[in-house]
């Protein structure tokens, strides 16, 4: 039955692309997905093949995939749907869809031809729904971290190489370096988008800056000399789509290269360097980060929007730790990251904090997990200025807090259900309706299959 859904669901995608656009359409993808995570309970991982790929709905496609992947060619599919109601706040109430599928090709050169070559991988995206985020939301960041424009796009196209006995590895091409950069491991439990890409690059760096589904052309370089320490360092261009900073008719900018092809240089180059150390305790392990980056392009004045500033920069530090071992499987992890800039006349944002506490293996379920997180945005103070001069609602902080579970039905199909609360949405800004934005209850279902 859960085969069914899912064959159902792309019988959907190709007959009409515009039932995504619906609130029927919409609804269909959710009642399937939630028919999926029933029938995933009942089945189990039965529905998959056993050994190798049992992690695969497709499992090894007869054996087909195991060899393929002996001669180094690996094919990965995934696929996530998200629907989302918003009954109370926000400049109205709303239901929203959105769905992202990922499918990754990897080529082992050096299990392909015998030489002492690397990795070569491409990727592309499937976007569909409607961001809603923007509008009716008004939020500083994304509800979603797979909310985007709706297009089908190239998203990675890199080469990697590792040297010095796997210690030193380069990879090179258009990249997403919010892979490497800014992350927490415990904080990729939530959905909510800044709990993965911070809101000081989101709103403060061209397109959002290169973070999923936008990548851009650059180099990364890690150099791992032990099992304590880590350097990473990246340089790449600043602009993924290569549009202009504002654009009212298209904020992110991603319809201005809708197919991910654009290679662009020329706006300035954003470079990242990062430091991590992990401790080694068999029980409490931690990882701890500090790092930042900075942009040679230039940037709006936040009171003047004729105005432009050369370069741009911005520091952060990331922790990570295990805090407590419950009893059985469980235990308790804490992260916490602070992001901050002090050029406030050309930032929106000038520091954010994200915080929150995830329970491993709740009720023994080895890879459930239970989350609770909080952030904050703050806005620059001169464009508060800017605004109480004009007469404006000056802007203030932004608050998010989300409680989200993660059940891994079985080993293929993961389902999260997802609660959050976002307090003074854009710091109080006022909506189209000429209504300052309301405090916002959002309730979220996602799934997330691997093929």
């Amino acid at each position: 039955m859960f085969l069914f859904s899912v064959l159902l669901v792309g019988a959907l995608r190709r007959r009409s692309i515009s039932c995504h656009h619906t609130f029927f359409g919409r609804a269909c993808l959710f009642g399937l997905a939630v028919l999926a995570f029933a029938e995933g309970i009942v089945a189990g991982p039965a529905l998959a093949e056993d050994g190798a790929f049992a992690d695969k709905l497709t499992g090894q496609w007869g054996g087909i995939r195991t060899t393929l992947k002996a001669h180094g060619v690996d094919f990965q599919v995934n696929d996530q749907n998200e629907f989302w109601g918003v009954p109370v706040g926000g400049s109205q109430p709303s239901n929203n869809y959105v769905g992202m599928t990922t499918a990754t090709l990897s080529l082992d050169l050096r299990r392909m031809t015998g030489l002492k070559l690397g990795t070569f991988s491409i990727s592309g995206v499937d976007i569909r729904g409607r961001p809603f985020s923007n509008q009716p939301l008004y939020v500083f960041n994304q509800v979603s971290g797979i909310e985007a424009d709706d297009n089908l796009r190239l998203y990675e196209l890199a080469y990697d190489q590792t040297f010095d006995h796997d210690r030193v590895d380069v990879r090179i091409g258009k990249l997403d370096l919010s892979r490497d950069f800014m992350g927490s491991d415990t904080a990729q439990t939530f959905l909510n988008a800044s709990f993965s890409w911070p809101m000081v690059p989101d709103n403060n760096l061209y397109d959002q800056g290169p973070s999923s589904p936008l990548a851009t052309p650059a180099v990364r370089v890690k150099y791992h000399p032990d099992d304590h320490w880590t350097v990473l360092a990246s340089v790449g261009d600043d602009n993924p789509i290569g549009a202009g900073f504002i654009n009212e008719n298209d904020p992110w900018n991603q319809n201005q290269d809708p197919g991910g092809t654009r290679f662009h240089f020329g706006t300035g180059a954003l470079m990242f360097l990062e430091a991590q150390y992990r401790t080694q305790a068999p029980v409490y392990a931690g990882t701890f980060k500090l790092g930042g980056y900075g942009d040679t392009g230039r940037f709006p004045d936040q009171a003047t929007l004729e105005m432009r500033h050369k370069g741009n920069w911005a520091l952060y530090a990331v922790a990570d730790q295990v805090i407590a071992k419950l009893p059985g499987r469980e235990s308790l992890s804490a992260f916490a990251r602070g992001t901050g800039t002090a050029e406030a006349d050309r930032n929106q944002i000038v520091y954010s904090v994200d915080a929150g506490l995830v329970l491993n293996a709740p009720f023994q379920r080895a890879d459930d997990s239970l989350g609770l997180g909080f952030g904050v945005g703050a806005p620059s103070n001169i464009l508060a200025r800017s605004e109480r001069r004009s007469h404006e609602i000056a802007q203030g902080n932004e608050y998010h807090l989300e409680l989200t579970y993660q059940w891994q039905a079985c080993p293929w199909l993961l389902v999260q259900p997802d609660i959050q609360g976002i307090l003074a949405p854009s710091g109080g800004v006022v909506g189209d309706n000429g209504r300052r934005v309301k405090d916002e209850a959002i309730f979220g279902f996602h799934s997330s299959v691997d093929f």
